[in-house]
């Protein structure tokens, strides 16, 4: 049976070989990304108590490879069937201070990001994603700059539920392609009339934040 092949956002590639240094590590992974096991599906942990943990109110942590065309309706149907009727919205540049949004209604923030559906599913400079978080519930769905998922919750069933709606199974020995080289493209290249990530970061700041 032929490997399932995930849909990567149109902004992210494998470089060819000429692209990376010869005779180097980097030239080595990238000839093992050639078999790697990056395939949609979920790998899933129960949350340890080691000091990161142990007082955040979650029970699992999943990361979560999935088509990139499919992508948008699995944060929807997440966002609404796990968090809490109020949420808040984080965003930021990768590699810098993430933006925490004031609490407000999940479905207006879904229907006000809808605008913005193409940058934040494409957009490798943005990483982005909804929480909710009290002394008893940690629930967070994260946009990885490489545009898979990030998840933390509480409810097991309810979550492996999801899952098996988007045909997504369990695989222990998942990777990921920010586990090998990777080329990030500019969204310009692929799509028009976008909005650039600084200014899609500085409206959500005054929408959410200000």
């Amino acid at each position: 049976m032929t490997k399932p092949t995930l849909v990567l956002p149109k902004t992210i590639r494998f470089p060819e070989e000429n692209e990376v240094p010869m005779n180097s590590s980097v030239l080595e992974r990238l000839r093992e990304s050639k078999n790697a096991n990056i395939v949609p599906g979920y790998v899933f942990k129960l949350k340890d108590d080691n000091p990161d943990n142990i007082d955040l109110p979650f029970e699992f942590y999943a990361e979560i490879n999935i088509d990139n065309p499919q992508l948008w309706s699995l944060i929807i149907t997440l966002s609404e069937e796990t968090l809490p009727e109020n949420c808040a919205l984080i965003f930021g540049y990768i590699d810098s201070e993430i933006n925490y949004g004031f609490y407000e209604n999940k479905f207006e923030i879904l229907k006000y990001l809808e605008d913005y559906k193409t940058e934040l599913i494409h957009d490798t400079l943005l990483i982005w994603g909804l929480i909710y978080h009290d002394n008893e519930n940690l629930t967070e769905i994260y946009v990885d700059e490489s545009k898979y998922l990030k998840y933390w919750g509480n409810n097991e069933e309810k979550f492996r539920n999801i899952m098996n709606q988007f045909n997504l199974s369990e695989i222990e020995n998942l990777e990921f392609i920010d586990e090998y080289p990777k080329v990030r493209e500019n969204i310009n290249l692929h799509f028009e009339n976008i909005t650039e990530t600084g200014e899609l970061i500085e409206t959500l700041r005054q929408t959410y934040v200000i």
